[in-house]
């Protein structure tokens, strides 16, 4: 810290508020680049190489979810030469482990989350070394010669910091080799193939049309089709509970609340009809504007539709619904917001269609190839499409058992009627439906699409921030894109254009966070450190926040919870051990670094320490349950951590 003595800089209200903008744009501008650019850019470059979920997730993936805060390391190291990047980290490391947990167990309607041993016992297991890995690349301090103030400088040696980065290769190393590691403590749960099951059991069964005839499989404890797919196969099936849309109608929100299903029967086509739901003031105004005609189509399928409805046409042999479908494009992330998107699908006894809840949706319609294997997980309510080999399989999640029960029933009328439509077409006795006929499809809203039936909040950030969108949006290359059968149309140069654009922004965005963040540091007279674990660790690890209680809203909840201490582990050993190992390489010539003062930030690692201590405590009494009033602890213990860290500068 600065001696006494020393003048506190001063600036006008303009400087102030040009300087917190700057921060919040940057906040927000990496999020977004981070969400719906670099994380799909990186998950198609993954899945064009064939790179294995659990290896992709621990690297390529957890590279593009944390790059807010790797940047702001390798930006405060070797730019600004500033200690905010490792407060930053440090910072988001007690965030991520407090608030996210408390998130994630408030967003599980169910009151509870069921967490799943042997993988938060490998996510704590890294977390705590990193944690000592940490504390042993710091603790060395002395007073920098070439400081006149005379304060303590940590000391890093190259050794010190290839050591932290080692961790993670370990880390890598185990999550790709987890189901051995189990299967050798856990012989009695060995599955059939020789891997072992680390995840909680579900029954599974499977669907298979042969010849004109559909065959049931027997059901087995289970969940082989889910095997390395973005880890959903180590979700305690108990998580899995009434889901919920979010925004939907009124009557939507009565269906929630019962767990029912309301069954429509008509005979006639049905149509989209007026708006049922609610409309901001700020919509209204806008509704009979030019702007808003030329933007939008306002006609949604929950305009129409509840969550839990269902419509059967008993003359057409038609049913729809809402289920949610896993993006291609989150695949192999860890957690991803838009990781299942919701839609509305049609089944007929001859194929199936589906489009997303969104204005003008007919423009992005999905119509399935045909197919003739479907496995269920009934404890999960996932259902997964197999298609021909080279061809995209489809993971589908239904809001309730009793609509899982009826889309399963329906789609075996489905495969059949593919058999029927392909045997007539080969006989030349009829004509084969004709399955082309949609344009391709958009996977995700694009980030300039006006979010009709959002709050007057949502719509005013939208036009406030839509320059900003409108450049992202143009600049990087979105590879979200789909053919008329959900076929990912991506190519490899396109994925790499947009992850080279994404750095850039990064790049740039993390700059204008550290610097803004050291002026108002310098301005309120507070180490930068400091500024890095309160102000910028909360910015950089929001997005992670909003992306956990989604996922433990949609019955994911130990994901979200293991993937704040893979997080951790992550902004440790790669976060800070990786911009060392090379500041001290190629910066300092093998020298130790000493770039760094001594503000405290020490004690926040003995903070993170105890933090954890107490976790692994509370979650072994109350055996790998989660429960609500353990999210209230956690939020009074991160209040009490902010009151620590900013009573070092004024106690």
């Amino acid at each position: 810290m600065q001696n006494d003595q020393d003048e506190v800089p001063t600036a006008s209200i303009a400087v102030w508020i040009g300087l917190t903008l700057a921060t919040c744009l940057s906040f927000w501008g990496q999020a977004v680049v981070t969400e719906e650019r670099f994380v799909p850019a990186l998950n198609v470059v993954a899945n064009l190489f064939s790179i294995p979920d659990d290896i992709a997730g621990a690297t390529l993936m957890a590279a593009g979810a944390s790059s807010p805060e790797l940047f702001s390391s390798f930006v405060s190291l070797f730019i600004t030469h500033s200690s905010l990047g490792l407060g930053t980290i440090v910072g988001s490391e007690i965030f991520n482990q407090l608030v996210i947990c408390a998130g994630a167990v408030y967003a599980a309607k169910s009151g509870s989350l069921q967490l799943n041993p042997a993988i938060l016992i490998r996510e704590v297991g890294f977390y705590a070394l990193g944690i000592g890995l940490l504390y042993y690349a710091l603790r060395d301090s002395a007073p920098d010669p070439t400081d006149p103030s005379g304060e303590n400088h940590i000391y890093i040696s190259f050794g010190e910091s290839a050591l932290v980065f080692g961790g993670y290769v370990l880390y890598v190393i185990v999550c790709a080799n987890m189901e051995k590691i189990v299967s050798l403590f856990d012989k009695g749960t060995t599955r059939r193939d020789g891997m072992a099951h680390y995840g909680a059991i579900g029954n599974f069964s499977k669907h298979v049309l042969v010849g004109s005839d559909i065959r049931h499989s027997v059901k087995i404890d289970s969940l082989p089709f889910l095997q390395n797919q973005s880890l959903a196969h180590q979700e305690p099936a108990e998580n899995f509970h009434e889901l919920y849309l979010g925004r939907m109608t009124e009557r939507a929100s009565i269906f929630q609340r019962t767990g029912s299903s309301t069954i429509s029967e008509d005979v006639g086509n049905g149509s989209f009809g007026g708006s049922a739901r609610g409309t901001s003031l700020l919509e209204k105004s806008l509704r009979h504007t030019d702007l808003f005609r030329l933007m939008v189509n306002e006609v949604k399928p929950s305009d129409q539709h509840g969550l839990y409805d269902m419509e059967i046409n008993k003359v057409e042999g038609r049913l729809s619904c809402f289920m949610w479908q896993r993006s291609y494009f989150y695949n192999k992330a860890r957690m991803a917001t838009h990781g299942w998107h919701l839609r509305w699908f049609t089944l007929t006894n001859h194929k199936m269609v589906s489009v997303p809840d969104r204005t003008d949706f007919e423009k992005h319609r999905i119509v399935y190839p045909p197919f003739t294997e479907v496995s269920v997980d009934e404890a999960r309510l996932i259902i997964r499409i197999e298609n021909e080999v080279g061809k995209r399989n489809f993971y589908i999640m239904a809001p309730s058992a009793e609509i899982l029960a009826t889309v399963v029933q329906k789609m075996d009328d489905t495969m059949q009627g593919h058999e029927e439509v392909e045997r007539r077409a080969t006989n030349g006795t009829g004509d084969s439906e004709d399955l082309d006929a949609t344009e391709a499809a958009e996977d995700h809203v694009p980030l300039i699409e006006l979010p009709v039936g959002g709050s007057n909040m949502e719509i005013a950030l939208f036009f406030l921030l839509f320059p900003l969108r409108y450049l992202i949006h143009h600049t990087i290359p979105d590879v979200r894109t789909l053919d008329h059968h959900g076929n990912p149309t991506a190519t490899l140069p396109k994925a790499l254009l947009a992850s080279t654009s994404c750095l850039v922004w990064l790049i740039v965005g993390s700059y204008i966070m550290v610097a803004s963040l050291e002026a108002l540091a310098a301005l309120m007279d507070i180490p930068d450190a400091v500024v890095g674990v309160t102000v910028s660790a909360a910015g950089t690890s929001l997005p992670n926040y909003v992306a956990s209680r989604v996922a433990a809203q949609n019955g994911f909840g130990n994901m979200a919870v293991s993937n704040a201490f893979g997080s951790n582990t992550f902004n440790i050993m790669v976060g800070l051990g990786l911009p060392w190992m090379l500041y001290t390489s190629i910066g300092t010539g093998f020298q130790p670094y000493h770039g760094l003062r001594d503000e405290g930030i020490l004690q926040s690692v003995i903070v993170m320490a105890s933090v954890l201590m107490v976790f692994v405590v509370l979650v072994s009494l109350s055996k790998f349950l989660l429960y609500r009033w353990h999210g209230i602890v956690f939020v009074m213990m991160y209040a009490g951590y902010l009151a620590f860290a900013i009573g070092q500068v004024y106690l």
